[in-house]
């Protein structure tokens, strides 16, 4: 009978998101409490289902097509099937917002199993982050000033984001810097910091006030050894203000080899962790005639250094592959 429903669910899921791939699950919670189930689907579509909000009575501005009650995991939600702005609509009493969760994950993981990606999104630490099988958690809040005591230690943050400059580093023990993805505005303190301990993937930081370069030159010597950063994609450092990269200064304390400048360099772009949640899936592309190897390894990382940015992207290919990409190798090494 599971086999049956599944199929049948399948055909009718195909009718909603017509030629597109399931890739991942959103349950996001916003800031004016209202929450929403929703199938990101690429480029610029969101299928989404509204799962509850504050105040029922809002579902009075849909035009209702369907009504039913439904019977999620064995617990019992009054669905409303609508549209507002294009997007299906479903909703429940607030007071089962929990176990309505639960319930809800568990079925649909029950259908989807680890094929698909789940995300839950938040904007306050302090909401309770749920314990759900596969469940990756994206944060973003205001300011992490206030968050370094109550910082989630479980599970490990897919992706975070802050509005206001952190001014108050995290200890090197915090889970933070355990944080696959970070998009975060940061004073010079506070940059040096997540460049010394940061353990993830990806990295997009903004500083505000003085800069300090000697932070940044023992980030890249670090890499280069193999001491740290063994995960790390891609790093992008943007100065506010009047500040400036010094170029030549940087590049020169770094050791960086060069490549032909008449020939056109490799283009290094990755996706981004929860790209979809941007304007573009991938991050911005490094076309750089400056690269530095790791010792450990013989990978490859190019580096863009201008007036405002530096950017940073490891290679998955040794030095000799990332040279015959470039077509600076001599034939008979290719």
């Amino acid at each position: 009978m599971k086999k049956v429903i599944k199929s049948s669910q399948t055909k009718r899921f195909k009718s909603i998101v017509p030629n597109q791939q399931v890739k991942r699950i959103v349950y996001d919670y916003g800031e004016s409490h209202e929450g929403l189930v929703y199938i990101p689907i690429e480029p610029h579509f969101r299928h989404k289902s509204r799962w509850w909000s504050k105040e029922t009575e809002e579902m009075s501005i849909l035009k209702m097509v369907d009504r039913q009650d439904c019977n999620v995991a064995e617990k019992l939600i009054d669905y409303e099937s609508g549209y507002h702005d294009n997007y299906p609509v479903v909703s429940f009493l607030p007071m089962n917002k929990e176990s309505a969760i639960e319930s809800i994950h568990n079925c649909l993981f029950n259908f989807f199993g680890d094929s698909v990606e789940y995300h839950w999104v938040a904007r306050d630490h302090k909401l309770v982050i749920p314990t759900l099988q596969n469940l990756s958690v994206y944060l973003r809040i205001e300011s992490l000033d206030n968050v370094c005591d109550t910082f989630p230690s479980s599970p490990v943050l897919k992706l975070m984001e802050n509005i206001y400059d952190m001014t108050n580093p995290f200890s090197p023990e915090s889970n933070f810097y355990q944080t696959e993805s970070i998009v975060l505005n940061l004073n010079n303190e506070t940059l040096l910091k997540v460049l010394r301990y940061f353990q993830g993937r990806q990295a997009i930081l903004t500083c505000s006030g003085s800069f300090e370069i000697g932070g940044l030159i023992e980030f890249v010597n670090r890499w280069k050894s193999g001491e740290a950063l063994r995960k790390l994609e891609y790093l992008e450092v943007v100065l506010r203000f009047k500040n400036r990269f010094p170029k030549t200064e940087i590049l020169d304390a770094i050791g960086v080899k060069r490549l032909d400048e008449t020939k056109q360099p490799p283009s290094h772009t990755v996706p981004r962790i929860c790209g979809w949640r941007y304007f573009d899936p991938n991050t911005d592309p490094i076309n750089a005639h400056t690269y530095v190897v790791r010792e450990t390894d013989n990978r490859v990382a190019s580096i863009s250094v201008r007036a405002r940015s530096l950017r940073f992207g490891v290679w998955n290919e040794t030095e000799e592959e990332f040279l015959a990409k470039a077509n600076l190798l001599p034939s008979f090494y290719r």
